[in-house]
């Protein structure tokens, strides 16, 4: 939800607080943080990377820096050894309920019951809070071994005898290095887990007492768990096959632990982040909550293809600077729908490259409306504005916006689009 700072009268954060705390973008009177550059140091080189890749927002003055959030949300861990925190606007555990249904995330239900998991917290101490709880289960109810491949040197003969390893070290005659299979902890389930709570000191380092406790225990018993970081692509791509009983929540968390942080660019993986894009689980959800609608609303929701036009004078169809690609397309009988999410704080005054947008959406895929639709935190504005009304060839045409409120949850937003979705098409 973007706006300027400069309209919604920023309050500087704390400069000798050694945490960079500063707000997401669209938060009502956002928090940035402003220092000098001596006061970075060496992290300052990290900041301007961060920014070239759309994490935050900096600007530089002479001597003087601030930082501003962008749409993503989360901690990221500078050279120096602190952090940069972007806090959300929405609570912590709304945004793992939008997760949840979009099935990156495991239910809320069970583990909000006992009123452990306070709405207020942020959403990487909710995450680090429910991966504690599930990784402890595991540890005293579920944890179990499986059949793996590993190497061992034995003087008995239990498997492929490694010739290349004898010629090395022929000294370790009589016994043989040999590739086994057995059973053991060392499963890409188990070093999936064991790699996420290494990184849970970056996600959310505020612990409680109680908290600490149980992860300096956990971290004790999972410290015999190899997990090599050349092996982490190949635990990624395996774990969740084959899932033992206990185990699907705890293996969801960790990798969005793992996952939903920024990729690291040289590795592939997560790297010294852990952020989520709020701009992307509004698009998923927007398309998600129509899927769960066509039954009562008839509308049905294109498939991704068919969301995607080429221009004319584009170097080949793998060409993405060169297409148009909608969001949501809606089909009912011979009406198109285009539906556009955007993750802004301008309901009320879209931009004009917006309104632009949803013009060629309706030239190009022969929609006869198209439709901004934008997250708001309260109820109180209009659901819905209209921005043109025209005619296209012998069609009229209708550009417009809605408020949805994503604040509140999935249910609640839910309903609220289903509202929209039954007014008269072109009303």
């Amino acid at each position: 939800m973007d706006s300027k700072v400069s309209d919604n009268a920023p309050v500087k954060s704390l400069i000798c607080n050694a945490t960079i705390t500063c707000d997401e973008q669209g938060t009502p009177e956002p928090k940035y943080w402003q220092g000098t550059r001596q006061e970075l140091g060496r992290d300052l080189s990290a900041i301007r990377a961060f920014d070239r890749q759309k994490l935050l927002r900096i600007e530089v003055d002479g001597d003087l820096v601030s930082i501003f959030g962008r749409d993503r949300v989360g901690t990221l861990l500078l050279p120096s050894g602190r952090r940069c925190v972007i806090q959300t606007k929405i609570p912590g555990i709304v945004i793992l309920e939008w997760l949840a249904f979009l099935g990156e995330f495991p239910e809320l239900r069970t583990w909000t019951l006992d009123g452990n998991i306070v709405s207020s917290g942020t959403f990487q101490n909710v995450v680090a809070q429910l991966f504690l709880r599930e990784l402890d289960l595991i540890t005293r109810v579920h944890l179990r071994k499986g059949f793996v491949t590993f190497t061992e040197t034995s003087q008995r003969v239990r498997g492929r005898i490694l010739g290349s390893r004898l010629v090395q070290k022929p000294w370790q005659l009589p016994a043989l290095p040999q590739l086994v299979r057995g059973r053991s902890l060392d499963t890409a389930s188990n070093k999936l887990l064991a790699l996420a709570l290494d990184k849970l000191r970056l996600c959310a380092p505020d612990f409680s007492p109680a908290e600490q406790h149980l992860f300096q225990r956990l971290r004790s018993e999972w410290s015999t768990i190899p997990r090599q970081q050349e092996e982490r692509h190949s635990i990624l791509q395996t774990s969740m096959e084959r899932i033992a009983d206990g185990y699907r929540s705890a293996l969801q968390i960790a990798r969005l632990i793992l996952l939903g942080a920024t990729l690291d660019h040289a590795s592939g993986h997560g790297g010294h982040t852990f952020t989520i894009s709020l701009s992307r689980i509004w698009e998923n959800a927007v398309t998600r909550m129509c899927r769960h609608l066509e039954a009562e609303t008839q509308w049905m929701v294109e498939p991704h293809r068919k969301c995607r036009r080429v221009w004319n004078d584009a170097l080949g169809p793998d060409d993405a600077t060169r297409s148009l690609i909608a969001d949501t397309i809606l089909r009912r009988g011979d009406d198109r729908w285009v539906l556009d999410a955007k993750y802004k704080s301008s309901y009320g005054n879209e931009s004009r490259i917006d309104r632009f947008q949803m013009c060629a959406y309706v030239l190009a895929f022969g929609a006869r409306r198209a439709t901004l639709v934008y997250p708001v935190v309260s109820g109180t504005l209009p659901d819905r504005r209209e921005l043109l009304r025209t005619n296209s060839g012998e069609n009229s045409v209708i550009v417009d916006s809605m408020a949805i409120p994503m604040a509140h949850g999935p249910a609640v937003a839910t309903v609220r689009l289903k509202d929209l979705l039954l007014l008269p098409f072109m009303p």
